[in-house]
């Protein structure tokens, strides 16, 4: 079998934790030798991708068990927190919780009239994580930019 000597492979990949996408230009010689070169950019970058008219945000876990915590967190497939108690106000936690848990469809008030909703992949932390798929988490993370739904708590875990 003859393989080429030089082929280029092009990778992203989302580094939530810090906000930023990362994408390398590999290049693969016979010798198997790689060349990477690195661009970071931050959800700033995805800004204009938005809707930004998102008034909340439903996880949707039915199926998977959800149990409700104190201080649940959101993660995405990588076991990133998107959300979770750091950076929001202490005293709307306090005063609202960090969500919702709602077992009828037809009583979602706190997400707004339109919320973002994305299906849960599976639960993490004794059941009371959700987790979203990385491209779900991206889309979370970019409108809320936008939107700010998250820093307001307006966070809603459908369970049955």
């Amino acid at each position: 079998m003859n393989l080429p000597k030089i082929f280029s492979v092009f990778v992203t990949m989302i580094m939530l934790s810090t906000s930023a996408t990362v994408s390398a230009d590999v290049t693969i010689t016979a010798e198997t030798k790689q060349v990477i070169r690195i661009v970071k950019k931050s959800v700033e970058d995805y800004v204009s991708a938005a809707q930004g008219d998102y008034t909340g945000l439903i996880i949707d876990c039915r199926g998977l068990g959800l149990q409700t915590a104190m201080s649940p967190v959101i993660k995405n497939a990588n076991g990133t927190k998107i959300y979770g108690h750091k950076d929001l106000d202490i005293d709307k936690i306090i005063a609202m919780g960090m969500v919702d848990y709602v077992s009828d469809p037809g009583k979602i008030e706190r997400a707004g009239v339109n919320p973002l909703i994305i299906k849960a992949v599976s639960l993490d932390n004794f059941n009371s994580d959700p987790v979203v798929s990385l491209v779900d988490s991206n889309k979370i993370l970019i409108e809320n930019h936008v939107s700010k739904f998250l820093q307001g708590l307006k966070v809603v875990f459908l369970y049955d």
